[in-house]
Formats: C-alpha cells, sequence, structure tokens
C-alpha cells in the first residue's frame, strides 16, 4: 500500500469553470473601453482559448501566450500591465469559479484522520492555483509548475512530490484525471498511478495501464495504507 498520495488539482480535485477565459476577456473589454473601442467576444475568446491551450501543452510561456493574446485583440492598445492585470483578475475569480468536486471535502478529512502525507502537483502558476487550493479546503503543500521550474509529465516534477511528501516514489500514488500527463507521467517516474476517469475520456490504448480507475474520488482511499 502507498504510503504517501499526490494529486492534481483541476478536474480532479476541482473545477475552475473557466475563470481564466472569462478572467480575460473582461480585463480585454476594460481596457478596449478605455479607447471607446469594441471587441468582437467570439473572437477574443477563440484567441485566448488557442493561447491558454498552448500554455497548458507547455508549448508556450503564459507571459508569452498572454501577449500574443492581446496584441492580436488590442493592437496597439495594449498595456504594459496587462499581463498583471489579468494575472490579478483571475485571483480574485476564485471564489466565484472554483468549486470541490463531489467527494473531495470527506476525502481529505478521512485522509486527515489517517496521518497519511499528501499533496498537490499541478500545471499552471502561482498565486492562481494556491488559491485555488486554498478555496476548497486543501490545507497541506501545493506544487506549481511555474515554479518549480518544470512541468508534468516530465519525472522531474513528480520526484519533488516525492521529496515533499518525504516518500519513495515506489511508495506515492498520484491521481490524476489526464491520461499522458498525470498517469503516465507518475508511472515513468516510479509512481503508482490513479486515473480518476469521471468525464469519459478516452485512455491511450498505447499508453501503460494506471495501477487502478476511479469513477468517484472517494474510491482512492481503497487504495491507500
Amino acid at each position: 500500500m502507498p504510503k504517501a498520495v499526490g494529486f492534481d488539482f483541476d478536474h480532479t480535485l476541482g473545477i475552475d469553470n473557466k475563470l481564466e477565459r472569462i478572467a480575460f476577456l473582461e480585463v480585454v473589454h476594460e481596457i478596449a473601453a478605455r479607447s471607446h473601442s469594441a471587441i468582437d467576444v467570439t473572437v477574443a475568446g477563440a484567441i485566448i482559448d488557442r493561447e491558454l491551450g498552448l500554455f497548458r501543452a507547455g508549448h508556450s510561456g503564459l507571459s508569452d501566450a498572454l501577449a500574443r493574446a492581446f496584441a492580436s485583440i488590442l493592437g496597439g492598445h495594449a498595456p504594459a500591465e496587462a499581463e498583471h492585470m489579468f494575472r490579478e483578475h483571475a485571483v480574485r475569480l476564485v471564489s466565484q469559479y472554483v468549486a470541490a468536486l463531489p467527494g473531495v471535502p470527506q476525502l481529505l478529512a478521512e485522509l486527515d484522520r489517517r496521518r497519511l502525507p499528501y499533496a498537490i502537483l499541478t500545471n499552471g502558476w502561482n498565486p492562481l492555483q494556491q488559491e485555488k487550493a486554498d478555496s476548497i479546503g486543501f490545507r497541506r503543500p501545493v506544487l506549481v509548475s511555474e515554479d518549480l521550474g518544470v512541468r508534468k509529465p516530465e519525472p522531474e516534477a513528480f520526484f519533488v512530490l516525492a521529496r515533499v511528501l518525504n516518500s519513495e516514489p515506489g511508495d506515492t500514488i498520484y491521481v490524476g484525471d489526464d491520461p499522458l500527463v498525470d498517469i503516465v507521467g507518475a508511472l515513468r517516474a516510479g509512481m503508482q498511478a490513479i486515473w480518476f476517469e469521471w468525464e469519459v475520456r478516452t485512455y491511450p490504448p498505447d499508453a501503460p495501464p494506471p495501477t487502478a480507475i476511479v469513477h468517484r474520488i472517494g474510491d482512492v482511499l481503497n487504495y491507500l495504507s
């Protein structure tokens, strides 16, 4: 039985209901209004969806992705502080848009009762990911790729998680919803891996299989000492 557990955040412990997209569009609208300009919300939405997708896939840094998005929509009207405005606004929206998935509060309470070490390892940026974890009552370490300088599925990210948990990779289990980023990444780092499959996703047939599959987050407890 594993002696420690790591979790992904987004779509594993909580959902943010496209918070970053909403924050970006609201900031773009605010900037455009200063110059009495109008923006095409449909076009702006498609642009930020593309740029956030590149960032989340590890093909672009957040600053570069935002710079391209603001320039594409606002041109010369994009102020130097646009990225800062976005980051601050996204964090402010956490309490409005982030929610724990069903069963998560009970899972965390039981982990505390069993005195099992656990932490979050998530791709993304801070202070947003920390604020999202705080909002669902998560009180253990939150490791974020922007701070670490390495992203899942790279094994080094999972090695950092194991060190923080004071656990060997082989004694650690990782729980996530993304087959490649979470499950394959954890397995390649020598961890066990639970695929939380609740959104009707297809597991790649050529990928190493997960240690276990759960459809309810609370069932993770069945695989923990």
